[in-house]
């Protein structure tokens, strides 16, 4: 996909450009002509004379000329177009200049002082005459160039190349008072105490703009912007029941952008919601690049609790109600539309993100411990395939297949802008990765085929087809954990903690019965199909497999009954961008909230 596609603004979307606008560069060229040359006249001019004021003035001219230089390349790196590993632009530049001349101008401050100091202990011999000649032209010059760049002031850049030419042009001036005062009294102290004076004024407007471009370049927010009263306006607006992880900075110099988790009733609400907000926050902020994400209340995210081991932290994990932050994608099938919720953990701008894709029956719930541990790394995304979790159900069950959810997850990648993802499959998440994988353009980066292959054991069929789509309803929570724990005690041996985390989400109580998040209807085109439709889909799965061009991964549980051992040889010699590896003790498939399996998908994904 073409980056500038990515980065184009539709209708809807913030109104500025991540690329900034010219700002009168030429200014800079005409202020940088007439700096450097007169700084050469009054270097020459100060070692005739012996004045520290124009010596010091002179070196303030070349540090301008520098200065302004850097301005000029700050612009022209600055009107570059985002793109690939830049995408907001390149408007930082501006900044980043302002705050490198003003680190150099405070260095120059630093130097006259010391230097003004030593002559007032000891005096040197000035030629008063030669002092005012020179000084009177240098005010000249320095007058015409900051009246150039005084015509540009929105630039903070420019503003901090002024600073520069003002202190030029109260060095000239100093340097005229004291060429004056030596040829009427022959007083010499008076040049090196003049000097001082000037540093000092010029080092109170360096220290602004040192702290303004300080503040852009750690993304503070706007000077113009109270964040508390945004934070208080944003909950103000109908259906806001709350506003939490709000950020505010600006992208590039008067660019503001706004960043925040809204709490709602309902998703249905979000539309009028969204509208709303957006409109408050660019008529009362002129914040115009905006970017706010939903939740239901009460399904929020809670915040981690620091600990310094790991292994503590993964046990803590366990023991806590966190199910990420919760959005939604509208999909479509031949049957309508319907909606697929999908949790996430991490920061949604790491450009490193990670899909992990359930099973036939399961739900995104299955990989919480997982997101957790990588999401430092990763911004991991787990859908609720629809008809499972908090996702729609289908009208026509006959949809509830492979390409079905394929589609619905190019749709998701389009709704966050990924171009570029990581995926962990387990089962079918691992069998719709492979056909993803295999489609041009794809954008996967690895693959983690989590117990899965492109033949499926017989027998892993008809005990799949004992329990998928059977009825399951239980009076009792805890009767109705123990006969989903003896389901899924191919998973392996785990603590009760870890049967909670992952068997807790799949039961939800309806009529006083607890029963299975997912719709029985999943059963239909599972049973439908006969040998010949198995075969001819096995035939087209190892051709997806052997198409993938990405490094695969191939996690086996040692007494998985759905992907033999003979699978995973041949998947390795079809595909020479296979590795596996196999976990013992374990069947189909591993849960993968172990640490040391958490590890594997660690490594693999760096």
């Amino acid at each position: 996909m073409k980056t500038e596609h990515l980065h184009a603004h539709k209708r809807g979307d913030a109104s500025h450009a991540h690329a900034i606008a010219d700002r009168k560069q030429s200014l800079l060229w005409i202020a940088m002509f007439f700096t450097l040359g007169f700084a050469f006249v009054e270097f020459f001019a100060g070692l005739i004379s012996g004045s520290l004021a124009l010596m010091s003035d002179a070196g303030h001219m070349v540090t301008d000329s520098a200065a302004l230089g850097l301005a000029i390349l700050a612009q022209y790196i600055a009107r570059r177009p985002p793109s690939a590993k830049h995408s907001f632009g390149f408007g930082r530049a501006e900044a980043l200049a302002a705050f490198v001349n003003s680190l150099v101008m405070v260095g120059l401050v630093i130097w006259i002082v010391i230097e003004a100091v030593s002559r007032i202990q000891d005096p040197h011999p000035v030629s008063g005459m030669t002092v005012t000649i020179v000084a009177a032209l240098g005010l000249a010059v320095n007058l015409i160039v900051a009246w150039v760049l005084s015509r540009d002031q929105k630039s903070v850049n420019t503003r901090a190349a002024l600073v520069h030419v003002m202190g030029d042009l109260l060095g000239s001036i100093a340097a005229l008072v004291s060429g004056v005062v030596i040829q009427l009294t022959g007083w010499m102290p008076i040049d090196p105490i003049l000097s001082i004076f000037v540093a000092l004024l010029i080092l109170k407007s360096t220290i602004a703009i040192l702290k303004e471009s300080y503040h852009f370049l750690m993304e503070g927010v706007p000077l113009h912007i109270d964040y508390v009263k945004v934070g208080e306006d944003l909950s103000r607006i109908e259906g806001v029941m709350a506003i939490h992880d709000l950020h505010v900075w600006e992208m590039s110099p008067g660019h503001p952008a706004l960043i925040a988790h809204v709490e709602i009733k309902q998703f249905k609400q979000w539309p009028r919601i969204l509208a709303n907000l957006t409109t408050m926050l660019r008529e009362s902020y002129g914040i115009d690049h905006i970017t706010l994400q939903p939740e239901e209340a009460g399904k929020q995210e809670l915040e981690p609790t620091p600990v310094s081991v790991e292994q503590a932290r993964h046990t803590a994990l366990l023991n806590r109600d966190h199910h990420g932050h919760t959005d939604y994608v509208e999909c479509s099938s031949p049957a309508g539309s319907h909606r697929m919720v999908f949790h996430s953990w991490g920061d949604p701008r790491n450009p490193s993100v990670l899909y992990c894709v359930h099973g036939l029956s399961r739900r995104g719930s299955d990989f919480r411990a997982m997101a957790e541990a990588l999401c430092d790394r990763h911004f991991v995304v787990c859908p609720d395939i629809v008809g499972r979790g908090e996702s729609d159900f289908l009208s026509n069950p006959m949809f509830y297949t492979v390409p079905q959810y394929v589609t619905d997850m190019k749709t998701l990648s389009t709704k966050l802008g990924v171009h570029s993802v990581n995926w962990f499959g387990t089962s079918m998440g691992g069998l719709i990765g492979m056909v993803y994988a295999a489609m041009p353009g794809n954008g996967i980066k690895r693959l983690l085929l989590n117990d899965v292959g492109p033949r499926i054991e017989p027998a892993a069929l008809i005990r799949l087809a004992s329990y998928v789509g059977k009825p399951f309803s239980y009076v009792n929570r805890d009767v109705a954990m123990d006969k989903l724990k003896s389901i899924c005690a191919p998973f392996g041996k785990h603590t009760d903690a870890e049967w909670e985390l992952l068997n807790g989400p799949m039961l939800i109580q309806k009529d006083q019965q607890w029963i299975l998040h997912y719709d029985p209807a999943i059963s239909v085109p599972f049973a439908s199909v006969t040998p010949a439709l198995a075969q001819a889909g096995e035939l087209a799965m190892w051709q997806s497999f052997q198409s993938i061009e990405c490094p695969i991964l191939i996690v086996r549980g040692a007494d998985s009954d759905l992907l033999s051992r003979q699978t995973v040889e041949e998947m390795c010699q079809f595909n020479s961008h296979a590795k596996s590896v196999e976990i013992a003790n374990t069947g189909h498939a591993p849960a993968f909230v172990k640490k040391e399996q958490i590890d594997i998908a660690r490594q693999f994904f760096v």
